[in-house]
């Protein structure tokens, strides 16, 4: 995969070549990606609210549910069949997610309904790590089906990491043709 730098305003209007952004074939179809820029979601040091007790849970809830930063929305040129791609590893991701954590409570209930004790326990940490390796997987393959999309300091430049190098190769002619 390849990496290519476009003006902002291009990017946010759409105005790129219409080849594909992941599979670097001729679309007229559009994917709207929208990227937080400027200040971080992460919460970093705030996560030792954790062992502050419930009010600090209900204040790292909080704190980790409100949105701070501000949002790049680009269009990108994307295939009928990249698309279907991204949407499928989305839907395994979800599915991966939702299906450990019902597992997880299916198994906890059974856990005090037939006072499993520790093999329970093992039971329920066995689950818990294939749900990790299983979102892990679906979250790689989101990543290898979707662009990254980073802004510059300067504002005026957006990086499209992750694209393919005849979409790469369109975009800098394009900007070639621009200047």
């Amino acid at each position: 995969m390849a990496e290519v730098t476009v003006f902002v305003d291009d990017a946010v209007r759409g105005h790129l070549p219409g080849v594909c952004a992941k599979d670097g074939v001729a679309t007229g179809s559009r994917l709207k990606v929208v990227e937080e820029v400027g200040q971080s979601n992460r919460l970093g040091i705030l996560w030792l609210l954790i062992f502050t007790g419930p009010l600090g849970w209900i204040a790292l809830a909080f704190l980790s549910g409100r949105e701070r930063g501000e949002y790049l929305t680009v269009e990108l040129p994307y295939s009928d069949a990249a698309y279907d791609r991204f949407v499928a590893a989305r839907r395994s991701r979800n599915a991966a997610a939702v299906g450990g954590l019902l597992s997880g409570i299916g198994l906890l209930v059974l856990m005090f309904a037939a006072d499993l004790g520790p093999a329970g326990i093992l039971l329920l940490l066995v689950v818990g790590a294939i749900t990790v390796v299983a979102v892990l997987i679906a979250e790689w393959r989101m990543g290898q089906t979707s662009v990254d999309v980073s802004l510059d300091a300067s504002r005026r430049w957006v990086t499209l990491r992750g694209v393919h190098p005849s979409f790469a190769a369109a975009c800098t002619g394009s900007l070639a043709n621009h200047v």
